[in-house]
């Protein structure tokens, strides 16, 4: 404004008459509004872009306060929540922790029963095992001896009489008496003849006379007979239910005969 009118200033003067005057000044007039109105956006245009800054400084920072205090409201609503949210975590995580080491308990009780059970089959099983193989060698050690007993051939004499008599005992695992304890017996009581009876002593009154090679009655015979070995007129089978009597009433057929001076003062047994 000072220019537009620092310059009017510098117009040059122009005399005019009187009469001009009105017209002279009506167009000063004129075109000082015209240059006013030129100027006046053109000054506004310049100061307006500091204020727009200002305003939008101004704005912005009202925003970033506001901002800044909305964080701080905001954290301290969580702060104030999170001791809940902990609080709530922690029985739910204890309840978690604690059913897991139940679980875990569990298990190993059940893994150290079925451990022990296991154990005890595996016992259990190796006993039984044990006891049939015992059971099986023995029953091997017996078919073994009663395959050389029936493969082994015996003189058809008293002495064969009395080997083969001792094999079958011994076969069938019975006390073997000596070989002299039956001889001694065979030849006291039917002088080494199986087909011997004895038909008036009393027990031939009885009805139950005294037969083969040691002279015993049938039921004495039937009660010591061995499977298999049921004549009491074979001499082997004869000798062998014989034996087993003075098991069962002396101890052993030695132990009858050595009573008896082995047929020094031989009676009747």
């Amino acid at each position: 404004m000072r220019r537009i009118k620092h310059n009017l200033g510098r117009l040059p003067q122009v005399r005019m008459g009187h009469h001009r005057m009105p017209d002279a000044v009506l167009g000063l007039g004129l075109a000082g509004a015209i240059a006013v109105g030129t100027l006046l956006p053109v000054s506004q245009a310049i100061a307006s872009p500091s204020s727009d800054r200002a305003d939008t400084a101004a704005v912005a920072a009202a925003g970033a306060q506001d901002a800044n205090r909305d964080g701080d409201q905001a954290a301290s609503r969580s702060e104030d929540r999170e001791p809940v949210q902990q609080d709530q975590g922690q029985p739910d995580q204890q309840a978690q922790q604690a059913a897991e080491q139940q679980a875990e308990q569990e298990k190993q009780a059940a893994e150290q029963q079925a451990a022990e059970q296991q154990a005890q089959q595996e016992k259990q099983a190796a006993e039984q095992k044990a006891q049939e193989e015992k059971q099986a060698a023995e029953q091997k050690a017996k078919d073994e001896q009663a395959a050389a007993s029936a493969k082994k051939t015996y003189p058809n004499n008293l002495d064969g009489w009395i080997e083969e008599a001792r094999d079958v005992l011994a076969a069938n695992g019975q006390h073997v008496p000596s070989a002299k304890a039956m001889r001694a017996a065979a030849i006291a009581e039917s002088s080494g003849n199986p087909n011997a009876q004895n038909n008036w002593d009393s027990n031939a009154k009885k009805g139950t006379p005294s037969i083969g090679l040691t002279q015993v009655i049938m039921p004495t015979f039937k009660a010591y007979a061995l499977p298999g070995h049921t004549d009491i007129r074979n001499p082997v089978d004869n000798l062998v239910a014989s034996s087993r009597y003075c098991d069962a009433r002396y101890g052993n057929m030695d132990n009858m005969a050595a009573a008896r001076g082995y047929g020094s003062h031989w009676r009747g047994y």
